[in-house]
């Protein structure tokens, strides 16, 4: 089973409303009446580059078009939103403010005369968008003094999940149509499984661009929960002249996958043969501080019996030193200050050492 891609919606969403011909219909389709009357849609472009900042990139990816106003020196900015959470932003105005302003301040950047930008928000949730203006955000006791303080826009939304079937088909066949189908039912794979015909209506056709039909199908594929058998009883019963294409897709989608799994797999075993290493590095550090303890610990051990001996030796020397004084006063009778003057001691200790033993008699 394929791995889903991180971003798999946002990555759909600029495969296919990245494409002049969908953008240009939905600019022509989709948007009110009144607007495109004023727009020269004939010179829509795609402008390279983003406005969403990021603050905004948890919420937005966007793709940037622009298109210049029929009766006047001035053009506008088209700039399509993608919607990245399925939950409905409680104050979108505020998102879309920041979008705007960052925008204008990208247009002066670019030595570019300040133009308008009309924010398009493409949502592919399921819970309802609710559209209110922004004065709303205050509550309804707002004075109508203070409404020319707020700022005042609006925005255009497309509930994809919420366009009826018959509203996106009399759109037309147009990669648009299929584009939203696909988007509409991704997370119900069964009814595109039963219905192919219009997911990928006028697909078939001949002239129909081959690399959007794969684009559907990779989107299809790598989002959805089926068995490889699915995969290949869907692509079965596609028209055959999808068929070989399908097949061809989905063969390169599974070699890419092997491909993915095979790196991961590689990349797991160094992981693991690194950790091994460091903890063996780790072990070997934990002995050798151990073995210097220990060599430490018998040094210190070493160094307390040589002490021990030192004073031991001291003691007896001492304990020499006295038989000997005993000796020269008791049997050779010499007097004090001579045994002192041999042993090298004071007379005084000499006194004290023979008074300590005439005491102890």
């Amino acid at each position: 089973m394929p791995k889903k891609p991180a971003k798999p919606h946002d990555e759909f969403f600029k495969a296919t409303f990245g494409r002049l011909e969908i953008a240009l219909d939905y600019v022509q389709k989709m948007l009110p009446a009144e607007l495109v009357a004023e727009l020269d849609t004939s010179k829509l472009t795609r402008v390279n580059g983003s406005y969403v900042s990021k603050t905004l990139q948890e919420y937005f990816s966007d793709l940037i078009f622009e298109l210049p106003f029929k009766r006047q020196d001035l053009a506008c900015s088209i700039c399509l939103l993608f919607e990245h959470k399925s939950e409905v932003p409680t104050h979108p105005h505020l998102q879309l403010l920041r979008y705007i302003l960052d925008g204008m301040e990208e247009q002066l950047k670019q030595k570019k005369k300040l133009s308008p930008i009309i924010p398009i928000i493409i949502y592919q949730g399921k819970k309802r968008w609710k559209v209110r203006d922004l004065s709303k955000y205050f509550g309804k006791s707002i004075p109508e003094s203070l409404l020319r303080y707020l700022p005042r826009f609006d925005y255009h939304l497309t509930h994809v999940n919420a366009l009826g079937d018959e509203v996106i088909l009399a759109l037309g066949k147009s990669l648009l149509v299929n584009a939203l189908f696909m988007m509409k039912y991704i997370r119900e794979p069964d009814f595109i499984i039963q219905h192919p015909q219009q997911i990928f209506i006028g697909l078939d056709e001949e002239g129909s661009p081959e690399d959007f039909f794969q684009v559907l199908l990779v989107y299809f594929v790598k989002n959805t929960e089926l068995a490889p058998a699915q995969v290949r009883e869907f692509i079965e019963i596609l028209p055959k002249t999808l068929n070989k294409a399908a097949m061809s897709t989905y063969e390169k989608i599974i070699a890419e996958v092997k491909t993915q799994s095979d790196r991961l797999l590689a990349e797991e075993r160094q992981r693991t043969a690194r950790e091994r290493q460091r903890a063996e590095e780790e072990r070997q550090r934990a002995e050798e501080a151990l073995q210097r303890e220990e060599e430490e610990r018998q040094r210190a051990t070493a160094a307390l019996q040589r002490e021990e001996e030192a004073l031991q030796r001291e003691e007896e020397e001492h304990q020499r030193l006295n038989r000997l004084i005993y000796y020269l006063h008791d049997v050779m009778q010499l007097p004090v200050s001579n045994i002192a003057e041999m042993m090298g001691v004071e007379a005084q200790y000499v006194l004290e050492l023979l008074k300590q033993g005439s005491t102890e008699e």
